[in-house]
C-alpha cells in the first residue's frame, strides 16, 4: 500500500510541476468588501491587491503556501494553503485588535510622544538605510465624474457643442493600468521604466501613473505632493512635529512577535500643512509599518477636497528592511457642479536590495516609456494584470475599447465631422471651426465676441481678425498656420500677418517657422500695454499710453535642443520700419485737464522729429542651458521635468549695414532664472538681466532695450521680468542695462496662522525689482502682495524709488495662473 501511496505521490508532484494555478477569493470586514487589501506569500513580497469590491486573484506554481491577508487598520491574517488547482479562498479580517493594558501612563502626557520620539530619533537611519534597490510595480488608476451641473448640457449646446457628448462625461472618465520597473540609487537617483500601459478606449495614449508619484516618504521631513499642493507637508515624524501634531496612543497590536504602536496624529492647526489620521509604529525598531492619512481642503490641497494616503510596508530583508507594498490613493472633488472622485494603487514587489546599474545609467532620464508598450493585447493583461477588474471596470474597457474601434473607422469621422462642422448662427459671435478628423486637420475663424475690436490714437477704432490652420503627421509633428488682418478706421490702413511653423523632430522639439507681414507694431516687441486695456484708459481717462509704428518684414527661425538641457534658437530677419502719427482724438470722457501724447516715445510732445523709414538685417543668436535638466522619454516624445539648477541664457544680435539696411548694432545679453523651494517658507522665484551694446553704429528707438513698465492699475505682464509703476519708455537704454527681479511666495506661511484671515484662502507674496541703465542711475520697486483671491488674481501695493527722491506708490491687480 505505501509503494502505491508514493508511486501517486511522484506521479502527482511530476503532473504538477510547472504548472501554475489561480488562487483568488473576496477580502471582506464581516459584510463589506475590503478595498486594496494586500495578500503576499510570506517572507517575499510577491503578492497582489484586492480591488475596490474586496477581489482578489493570484497566480502561483503548484504547492504549500502560507499566505497573508492584510488590510490597514484591521489585523493579519496567515493561512496555510495546498494549491493543487485553481482555488478560492474567502478572508474575513478584524479590525485591529488593540491593547491599553499594559501602556505606562504618565500624568500631562499622552503615551504616543515618547514612542514618536523615538520615531524622530530613528527618522534619518531609516532614510539613508538603503543605497540602491529596484522593485517591479504594478499601478492602477480611475477616475469618476458622479454628478455633473443640471444645465450642462444647455451650455454645451448654446456653446455650439453636441449636448449627447455629454453622456460621455459622467462614470468612468479615466482608467488606466502600468506595469514599471522602478531604479533607485542613494541619495536621490531614480528612473522608472514602463514596459506595459493600458488605457481605457485609446490604445494610442500613454498612462500617466508613476510609482515616483505614489512614493511618498514619510521619513522625510517634509513631504512633496506635486501639483497637489504649493507648499510641501509635514511628516508626522518632522524632527519638529511636536510644532505641528498632537498624539495619541490608541493601543497596542501583538502578532509574530512583534508589537505595533497604532497612533493617531491630530494637526494642532487646521489650516497647517499636516496629515491626520493614524501612523503604525513598531516598538522596539520605531519604524513605520503602514500609515492611514488624509489631507482636506483646509491643509491647502488643490484640485481635490480630500485626499487617503494608505502606505503597507512589509519586511524585504529578514526583519530588518521594511519597504513598501501596496500604495494607496483616494481623492474626491467638487466643483463648478461637478463631484467626482477617484484612486490610484500600486501593487509592489519583486524588489532587488543589491542591483547593478549600468554606467550612465541614471543619468537625466528618470521616466522611459518603452516602444510598444501600449500594444499589449486583452490576452496579455489577463495573464499579467496583478489586481483583478472590478465589474464597473471591465465594463468601461468594453465599452470604450468597442466605441474607440468604431470612432477609428473612417465613415464614423465623415459623419461626425459633418455634422460639426455645419455653420451655425452662434457661430458668427462665438467663432466658427472646420474639422477633418481622418486627415487631422483643422481650421479656425475667430467670432465677433473673441476677435476683438480696439481703439488707439493712431489707427482709432481697429478690427483685428485672426485666423489658425493645425495639421498633425504621425509621431506628433504638425504644422501651424496663423492669419490676422488689421483695419485702422482712422488712418484707413490695412495690414496683415502669416506664419507657418513645422514641428519635425518632437523629441528634440525641433522646428522651423517662416512670417511675413506688414503691421502696425508697439516698439517694445514685449506688448507692454494690452490693447484692451489701453482701449479703456485712452476712452475714457485720456492715457494714451500705446506707442506704434509700422513693420513689413520676413522673417525665418530654427529652434531644437542640441543636447538634454541646451538649447538653440536662431532668428534672421529684414524689415522695413516705418513712422506712424495720431490720428484720432475720439474721447468718451474728456479730462479737460490731459491731453492725448505724440505718438513719438522720445518727444511725447509733438510728431515733429519722429524717425524716418528705414530698413534693418538682423540676426539673433540665442543658448539657454538648464544643466542636469531631468526628463520623461515617450515614444517620439520628451517632456521636461525640471532641473535643480539655475536656468542660463546667453543671446547676440547684430544688425547688418547691408542690403539697404541701414540699422547697425551690436547686443550680447544674460539671463539668469531659477526657483527655490525652501520647504514650509514657501518658494523664492527670481530673475536676473544684462546686456551691452558693443556697437551703437545706427539705432532706432525700437531697437533701444525697452523694459516691462505699466501705467496702469492692471498689470498683464509676467510678474518676474515686469515693473509696475515704471514708464513705458522713459529710461530705455541704448548702451547697456541691468535688471534684477525677486519674489517670495510664501504659500500661506503667515497668512494661515491669523484668525479670520485664513479662511479667505489667500497667499502672501514680496517681491524687489530693480534696474539700472546708461539713462538711469537706479530704480527699484518693492511689492507686497495677496495671491489667490478667486484662485486667479493677484492685488498688489507697490513702492517705487528712483534717483529725482520722489517716491511713487499705487496698487496694481492681475490674474496669476501660477509662478
Amino acid at each position: 500500500m505505501k509503494y502505491i501511496l508514493l508511486i501517486f505521490l511522484i506521479f502527482t508532484s511530476i503532473v504538477f510541476k510547472g504548472q501554475t494555478f489561480i488562487l483568488s477569493g473576496k477580502i471582506t470586514d464581516k459584510k463589506e468588501p475590503l478595498p486594496f487589501a494586500t495578500i503576499m506569500v510570506k517572507g517575499t513580497t510577491f503578492g497582489t491587491n484586492s480591488n475596490v469590491d474586496g477581489a482578489y486573484a493570484l497566480k502561483l506554481p503548484a504547492g504549500t503556501y502560507e499566505m497573508v491577508y492584510q488590510y490597514v487598520g484591521y489585523s493579519k491574517k496567515i493561512q496555510k494553503i495546498e494549491l493543487t488547482g485553481d482555488k478560492t479562498v474567502n478572508i474575513n479580517l478584524s479590525a485591529d485588535g488593540v491593547s491599553l493594558s499594559e501602556v505606562e501612563v504618565k500624568a500631562g502626557e499622552d503615551p504616543a510622544y515618547p514612542i514618536i520620539r523615538k520615531a524622530i530619533k530613528k527618522r534619518k537611519y531609516y532614510q539613508k538605510q538603503i543605497d540602491a534597490y529596484t522593485c517591479i510595480a504594478y499601478i492602477k488608476g480611475l477616475q469618476r465624474i458622479k454628478q455633473i451641473p443640471k444645465n450642462f448640457s444647455k451650455l454645451v449646446k448654446l456653446s455650439g457643442g453636441n449636448a449627447s457628448d455629454t453622456a460621455d462625461i459622467k462614470g468612468v472618465v479615466y482608467l488606466s493600468e502600468s506595469e514599471s520597473k522602478y531604479h533607485y540609487r542613494a541619495p536621490d537617483d531614480e528612473k522608472e521604466i514602463m514596459y506595459s500601459s493600458k488605457v481605457s478606449g485609446d490604445n494610442k495614449a500613454f498612462s500617466f501613473n508613476q510609482l515616483s508619484d505614489m512614493k511618498v516618504n514619510f521619513y522625510n521631513n517634509l513631504v512633496e505632493l506635486g501639483n497637489l499642493s504649493d507648499r510641501p507637508f509635514t511628516s508626522p515624524i518632522n524632527e519638529n512635529a511636536f510644532l505641528y501634531y498632537r498624539f495619541y496612543l490608541l493601543g497596542t497590536i501583538k502578532g509574530d512577535g512583534k508589537i505595533i504602536n497604532k497612533i493617531k496624529v491630530v494637526p494642532k492647526r487646521k489650516t497647517d500643512p499636516c496629515f491626520r489620521g493614524i501612523i503604525y509604529i513598531q516598538d522596539s525598531t520605531w519604524r513605520i509599518t503602514s500609515v492611514d492619512l488624509m489631507l482636506t481642503k483646509e491643509a491647502k490641497i488643490d484640485f481635490v477636497d480630500t485626499l487617503l494616503i494608505k502606505q503597507l510596508h512589509a519586511p524585504v530583508a529578514a526583519d530588518s528592511i521594511w519597504l513598501p507594498v501596496t500604495l494607496n490613493f483616494y481623492f474626491d472633488f467638487k466643483a463648478f457642479g461637478f463631484k467626482g472622485d477617484g484612486y490610484f494603487n500600486a501593487n509592489i514587489k519583486d524588489y532587488n536590495l543589491h542591483p547593478e546599474f549600468p554606467k550612465k545609467f541614471f543619468k537625466n532620464e528618470v521616466l522611459k516609456v518603452e516602444e510598444g508598450a501600449n500594444k499589449k493585447d486583452t490576452a496579455y493583461w489577463a495573464t499579467n494584470r496583478a489586481v483583478p477588474l472590478t465589474n464597473e471596470e471591465a465594463k468601461d474597457y468594453r465599452t470604450k475599447d468597442s466605441i474607440a474601434m468604431i470612432r477609428g473607422t473612417d465613415r464614423y469621422k465623415d459623419s461626425v465631422d459633418k455634422k460639426r462642422n455645419k455653420f451655425k448662427f452662434n457661430d458668427v459671435f462665438m467663432g466658427y471651426t472646420y474639422n477633418n478628423t481622418k486627415k487631422k486637420f483643422t481650421a479656425s475663424l475667430p467670432g465677433i465676441i473673441t476677435n476683438g475690436v480696439q481703439y488707439n490714437t493712431v489707427e482709432g477704432l481697429n478690427l483685428s481678425y485672426k485666423l489658425s490652420i493645425h495639421k498633425e503627421y504621425e509621431d506628433h509633428r504638425f504644422i501651424n498656420i496663423t492669419g490676422k488682418s488689421r483695419y485702422g478706421f482712422s488712418n484707413k490702413l490695412w495690414g496683415g500677418e502669416l506664419g507657418a511653423s513645422y514641428l519635425f523632430k518632437p523629441e528634440k522639439f525641433s522646428s522651423v517657422g517662416i512670417n511675413i507681414k506688414t503691421i502696425t507694431e508697439q516698439f517694445n516687441e514685449q506688448d507692454p500695454i494690452s490693447p484692451l486695456i489701453n482701449s479703456a484708459y485712452t476712452l475714457l481717462m485720456n492715457e494714451n499710453f500705446m506707442k506704434l509704428y509700422k513693420e513689413s518684414a520676413l522673417s525665418a527661425f530654427y529652434y531644437t535642443e542640441l543636447v538634454n538641457g541646451i538649447y538653440f534658437n536662431g532668428i534672421l530677419k529684414y524689415a522695413e520700419r516705418a513712422p506712424l502719427k495720431n490720428t484720432s482724438d475720439l474721447l468718451l470722457i474728456d479730462d479737460k485737464n490731459k491731453l492725448f501724447t505724440s505718438n513719438d516715445p522720445q518727444n511725447p510732445a509733438n510728431e515733429a522729429n519722429m524717425f524716418t523709414l528705414n530698413n534693418a538685417l538682423t540676426a539673433e543668436a540665442l543658448f539657454s542651458f538648464r544643466f542636469k535638466q531631468k526628463y520623461y522619454t515617450l515614444p517620439h516624445q520628451k517632456i521636461i521635468s525640471g532641473s535643480k539648477y539655475p536656468r542660463l541664457s546667453i543671446g547676440y544680435k547684430k544688425a547688418f549695414p547691408y542690403l539697404n539696411s541701414v540699422a547697425d548694432y551690436d547686443l550680447a545679453s544674460i539671463n539668469i532664472s531659477d526657483k527655490i523651494k525652501l520647504g514650509l517658507f514657501g518658494n523664492l522665484n527670481y530673475r536676473l538681466r544684462g546686456g551691452y551694446f558693443l556697437n551703437t553704429g545706427k539705432m532706432y528707438f525700437m531697437d533701444y532695450k525697452h523694459f516691462t513698465g505699466n501705467q496702469t492699475f492692471f498689470n498683464t505682464n509676467d510678474y518676474l521680468s515686469s515693473y509696475r509703476l515704471l514708464p513705458y519708455y522713459t529710461y530705455s537704454a541704448d548702451k547697456w542695462f541691468t535688471e534684477a527681479h525677486a519674489e517670495h511666495h510664501f504659500n500661506g506661511f503667515i497668512i494661515n496662522k491669523i484668525p479670520l484671515i485664513k479662511k479667505l484662502k489667500v497667499q502672501e507674496v514680496v517681491g524687489g525689482h530693480f534696474m539700472a541703465s546708461n539713462k538711469l542711475d537706479y530704480y527699484y520697486e518693492i511689492n507686497f502682495g495677496l495671491e489667490k483671491l478667486f484662485k486667479v488674481i493677484r492685488i498688489d501695493y507697490v513702492l517705487g524709488y528712483a534717483p529725482d527722491a520722489k517716491i511713487k506708490q499705487g496698487f496694481t491687480i492681475g490674474i496669476n495662473m501660477g509662478f
